[in-house]
């Protein structure tokens, strides 16, 4: 169980089968906002759809190739950051995040996303982090920007979300200038 606090009143923490419902709901509430730029959410159409993705996840935790932690609020769930895979070999990973539309335009996101950058350089020891944006996802690529990452380039149809292929801004970092960046705020 992964458990890392992010600012007041805001925690992240391993989602467990007893999360599904609350997952489902915030999915229901949000799910145009969520469809739009999810590679996964338009296939979670039930509460037992959102406890395998949970389960799955539960797994790869414990296998120490991936989670998915919930982000955690004084009102409840507002989203989550996903961790598709760590490649221990190479050491590196993907990280992607999430929001219910009520709880974004907070910085939510940002803070969240960036804990789990600093989580995998500091904790799990990897090399290298990776995000993925829409290329019309403004939004979602300001938060990997302000998370320190860098583009690298343009993954082109590299996903299908929803109903059709979207090309993908790919952002990443590396642990060296991860610590460089904190050397240098202190």
């Amino acid at each position: 169980m992964i458990e890392i606090p992010v600012r007041s009143g805001v925690s992240l923490r391993s989602l467990r089968q007893r999360d599904a419902a609350a997952m489902h709901q915030l999915i229901i509430d949000s799910r145009t906002h969520l469809d739009r730029w999810l590679r996964w959410s338009a296939a979670l159409q039930s509460v037992d759809d959102v406890s395998e993705f949970v389960m799955m996840f539960e797994k790869r935790e414990a296998e120490g190739a991936g989670f998915h932690l919930g982000m955690w609020t004084e009102d409840g769930l507002a989203g989550g950051v996903v961790c598709w895979h760590i490649d221990q070999l190479n050491r590196n990973a993907e990280v992607g995040y999430w929001l219910g539309a009520t709880f974004t335009g907070s910085g939510l996101a940002s803070a969240a996303a960036r804990t789990v950058v600093g989580y995998l350089f500091e904790s799990v020891e990897l090399n290298r982090v990776e995000m993925q944006c829409g290329v019309p996802n403004l939004r979602s690529r300001r938060v990997a920007e302000r998370c320190g990452l860098k583009q690298e380039g343009i993954r082109r149809e590299s996903h299908w979300i929803t109903d059709r292929f979207v090309d993908h801004v790919m952002y990443a970092a590396l642990c060296k200038e991860w610590m460089d960046e904190l050397d240098a705020a202190t």
